[in-house]
């Protein structure tokens, strides 16, 4: 098969001696990638991205970090952020720029022969990047941290495969440790008394639904919308805090404590108990302070953790889901009635 290849160059600061790496690659679909040339201290550094092709008249030191660029930690947790201009300020490297790339890293000897073999593949676009040092035969991964601040609220990306951006606060508090408001479901703050008599969505009890009703047996004189989800209008975290917030899906809920991507740990947290759920990707975390729920014009269970999502519970539309905890259980899987007063933690999408 003819191979058309690309050539790299990485520009290197003085500091660095001027030193200049030369990397091969193969724009086929065998996505291969060969070091041939290794002076510096770190060779290359790659984005495990789409793969990007260059046409045959096409600028080889064309740089394109629009995927990549912005603050990478790694597990051990040493951290860099990368600019528009490919520059970095990674402790102890040199500025370069790069392009963005996802298949198979393969390193050679001086003979030649290939002596490590790395695959890219199977990622996220753009979350990923392989720092590779080519002398000592070593690499280190970096996973893109998107945490960061809008409209003055704090979030905090956790590495998850929906690129989901979770809130450090809940609605109505100014720290991760405050409870905030209790809300219930489809309302927008807190209030003196929860119950069916001052719900809003309802006629006064669970059988007159007037809003978010999948069975007739549940609508106020059989009332059905087939709403699954809630409105922007009826989402706390949208009306609150703005269009870039929503509450969280179920969906979203069961991703976040799934333990193939974070740990969850009882803890206290300046005074205050809660779970404190970790990536185990890039090693980012939140505290979800249990503050109880509000029912009537009491609280219920403090010591225990009660968030809403913004699904409907379609065969009880009575019902919402929500994520429970206490100190050594927690369960995105649970519905409740829609009146009582939760907690309600933010989420936004990664841009």
């Amino acid at each position: 098969m003819r191979k058309a290849f690309f050539t790299l160059m990485l520009l290197f600061a003085a500091t660095a001696m001027n030193a200049q790496t030369i990397v091969k690659g193969d724009m086929n679909d065998d996505k291969e990638l060969t070091i041939t040339d290794a002076v510096s201290v770190v060779d290359v550094i790659l984005g495990n991205a789409p793969k990007q092709t260059i046409g045959i008249g096409g600028d080889p030191y064309m740089v394109d970090n629009t995927l990549v660029v912005g603050r990478w930690k790694s597990s051990g947790g040493s951290s860099f952020t990368l600019n528009e201009d490919g520059s970095t300020n990674l402790p102890e490297f040199a500025t370069y720029k790069f392009r963005p790339y996802q298949g198979t890293l393969m390193f050679f000897d001086s003979q030649g022969k290939p002596v490590k073999t790395i695959v890219l593949g199977e990622v996220e676009k753009g979350r990923y990047l392989l720092a590779a040092n080519y002398n000592t035969d070593t690499y280190i991964y970096y996973y893109r941290d998107g945490s960061g601040s809008i409209g003055g609220r704090d979030y905090v990306d956790l590495g998850l495969p929906s690129g989901t951006l979770w809130a450090t606060c809940n609605v109505g508090a100014s720290s991760p440790e405050d409870y905030g408001n209790y809300i219930a479901w489809g309302e927008m703050s807190s209030k003196s008394t929860y119950g069916w008599s001052t719900y809003k969505w309802c006629n006064g009890s669970k059988t007159t639904m007037t809003k978010y009703c999948t069975e007739s047996s549940y609508g106020n004189n059989g009332f059905t919308d087939n709403k699954k989800e809630l409105d922007p209008e009826d989402d706390a975290a949208y009306v609150n805090w703005g269009r870039d917030w929503r509450m969280p899906s179920q969906e979203q809920f069961e991703e976040l404590i799934n333990s193939s991507y974070t740990t969850t740990e009882w803890t206290t947290q300046n005074g205050v108990n809660g779970r404190l759920i970790t990536s185990k990707s890039n090693g980012n975390s939140i505290f979800l302070p249990a503050a109880g729920d509000r029912s009537g014009s009491s609280l219920e269970y403090p010591g225990s953790g009660y968030y809403w999502s913004r699904t409907l519970h379609e065969s009880y539309p009575s019902h919402a889901w929500s994520l429970y905890f206490y100190s050594s259980s927690i369960d995105a899987g649970t519905g409740y009635s829609r009146f009582y007063g939760y907690s309600v933690r933010p989420v936004r999408f990664s841009e």
